[in-house]
């Protein structure tokens, strides 16, 4: 359990982020995790216009702008920073509705989407258990929740924790291996139903060859992500 004085410090540096790179963001990549989302979600579910929809973290506008849905939800803590920035505004779909809300506390009604959308988001919360609670709350029984998550190796972790304790990286109160998602997973009774990882040598080699020092740095400590994603279904 963190404090809440460090995960103010991390939306104290994930607002000041946003508004500082708003001129210069490419927010297309939203279209492209679309349709990424779509592709492995194929098999589990195909979105209806009465798809109950909701994106947690969605950001300067979200996986969800680019959903065929006509109730489609997004929530977040910096939602007030976002509506406020032109260039975010006019990328959205004006028929998803955003919601200033945390994870924690989400004010949906029990067993109310279809399908929940969490896209590297769990690491920024407040209360990974409390989302996790909620989560579950919302969806509807047999409901899908589309997952990804950086994980990190035990030695990863380890330095991880030495990052945190410096408060070099502010943007990010929480780290987690795949073992301890999944734990989580299987104590809030969701199934996985698919999953796939990118891989840490991938990303290493993406990191060395980086110019960026932060990135270099993470490589030579072997703090290395792995990028994963599953596809959940409520029991």
């Amino acid at each position: 359990m963190k404090t809440k004085d460090r995960w103010d410090l991390a939306q104290h540096y994930e607002k000041n982020w946003w508004i500082s790179k708003a001129s210069e963001l490419d927010l297309e990549f939203y279209e492209r995790f679309a349709n990424d989302m779509l592709a492995i979600l194929q098999p589990y579910l195909k979105i209806e216009s009465d798809t109950h929809i909701l994106e947690i973290g969605s950001g300067a506008a979200g996986i969800i702008t680019y959903l065929k849905s006509s109730y489609r939800f997004a929530i977040d803590p910096l939602e007030n920073i976002y509506s406020s920035i032109e260039k975010f505004t006019q990328i959205r779909d004006k028929q998803v509705k955003y919601f200033n809300i945390k994870a924690e506390e989400i004010t949906f009604e029990n067993n109310f989407f279809d399908l929940i959308i969490m896209d590297n988001v769990l690491d920024h919360c407040e209360d990974p258990g409390k989302v996790f609670t909620q989560i579950q709350r919302v969806t509807k029984p047999g409901g899908i929740i589309y997952f990804r998550q950086n994980t990190y190796h035990a030695w990863g972790k380890f330095i991880r924790s030495a990052i945190e304790l410096l408060k070099i990286d502010k943007g990010h109160p929480f780290s987690f291996s795949k073992s301890e998602l999944k734990k989580s997973f299987s104590y809030h009774r969701l199934s996985v139903l698919y999953y796939k990882e990118s891989g840490y040598l991938k990303t290493w080699l993406k990191e060395i060859k980086s110019k960026r020092f932060y990135d270099k740095i993470k490589a030579v400590l072997f703090a290395t992500r792995d990028k994963t994603t599953f596809v959940l279904r409520k029991d």
